[in-house]
């Protein structure tokens, strides 16, 4: 569920650079994480994203924690801060806090770029079993497009989604605080969406992870994407081995 949850602050045409529609200030969006396995649905927990344009970049945040019935399950308390570039929404800085039941552990990372190659300075904070910090330095490069569990918020949000043919796989560098994955976005056309007591239009992508080690570093997803406006996530569906995790937007002007 985490991993999904991050995908709010989870989520080109072969993708050479960022694209520039649309563009945002900013915006403050909830959503709700249900478990669904049958005819069982139950809200599992919540998420906030919020983002702040500033005259030299944009700051975002990414809040996500379960509710009590599932913290007896696996318990998420989890915080992601960045900076991004102001035009390209590109990463400068991406901070992760993870507090999930008795493992605590803080990624720092900062990128840098030249030309079409990124670099990210990794560090990152773990205890060992007698409870004693340690930490870990790593340098990660990859070729433009990157991004990070959170800045990717927005990288799929950019995407020219009006001038990609159906079936279209788009391909982008995902650094996390040890390792690079590949990300890859599928484009499956238009669908519409019941929620909130509204039908949105939405472009519907699914989205997949790899390394070099593993051909499906984690399970596939899906996720439909508003047409109108911001382009507001709207609906995040990943598998899980038994049911399903949904992550569904709150629209404050429609019905919750």
């Amino acid at each position: 569920m985490k991993r999904i949850a991050f995908l709010l602050a989870v989520m080109v045409a072969a993708v050479a650079a960022y694209c520039a529609i649309p563009h945002y200030t900013d915006e403050n969006l909830n959503y709700r994480v249900t478990y669904k396995w049958g005819f069982i649905q139950k809200q599992a927990g919540s998420a906030n994203f919020m983002l702040r344009k500033t005259p030299e970049y944009y700051t975002a945040r990414l809040t996500a924690r379960t509710q009590p019935w599932a913290d007896r399950i696996f318990q998420v308390r989890d915080t992601l801060n960045g900076r991004m570039r102001l035009g390209d929404m590109a990463p400068l800085v991406y901070d992760k806090v993870t507090h999930e039941k008795n493992d605590y552990r803080h990624d720092h990372l900062t990128y840098t770029y030249s030309g079409d190659v990124m670099t990210a300075k990794s560090r990152r904070l773990r205890y060992n079993k007698q409870g004693e910090p340690y930490y870990t330095d790593t340098t990660l490069v990859a070729k433009m497009p990157g991004t990070d569990m959170l800045s990717v918020y927005y990288l799929v949000r950019r995407l020219p989604f009006d001038t990609m043919k159906i079936g279209t796989i788009a391909h982008a560098s995902i650094f996390s605080g040890k390792r690079i994955e590949n990300l890859a976005v599928k484009y499956l056309g238009k669908e519409k969406v019941e929620l909130n007591g509204k039908t949105y239009e939405c472009y519907k992508i699914n989205f997949s992870f790899s390394s070099e080690r593993l051909k499906n570093s984690s399970a596939p997803m899906w996720a439909w994407i508003s047409t109108e406006g911001a382009r507001v996530p709207v609906k995040l569906v990943g598998e899980l081995p038994i049911g399903q995790i949904q992550v569904l937007w709150n629209d404050p002007d429609g019905k919750y």
